[in-house]
């Protein structure tokens, strides 16, 4: 079974106090529900965990073998990244204004990732 990761952290996100971090994780999970159809496979069998403290920072951490896909929002949005690490290699990027863009680069890294690790 394939949970939808934007369903996940919308479960969370519906519980959270501090609203610039409900906000920030709110927008991109908006994005990463458009998104996912074409990109749900890569979520697998993958453990989720959530962090939270509020109102500093949010994490949502997809582990997979030696993978890690994670997503920090933080109280300052221009901290808020995306990383995807492996003991061989990191990628990381911003969180930004275009979260589209953001979303399209995580999901895309975790392809790759993911495809090497096969």
């Amino acid at each position: 079974m394939v949970s939808d990761p934007s369903e996940v952290m919308r479960s969370y996100i519906i519980d959270l106090d501090c609203y610039n971090l409900a906000e920030q994780a709110g927008m991109f999970t908006e994005e990463l529900k458009e998104l996912v159809p074409e990109y749900i496979n890569l979520f697998d069998g993958m453990k989720f965990t959530f962090y939270s403290e509020e109102p500093y920072e949010l994490d949502f951490i997809w582990d997979s073998g030696d993978i890690r896909a994670k997503l920090t929002f933080m109280g300052d949005p221009d901290n808020s990244t995306w990383s995807v690490v492996s003991p061989r290699k990191r990628c990381r990027g911003p969180i930004g204004v275009d979260r589209r863009s953001s979303c399209i680069k995580f999901l895309e890294t975790l392809t790759q990732f993911m495809i090497k690790n096969d």
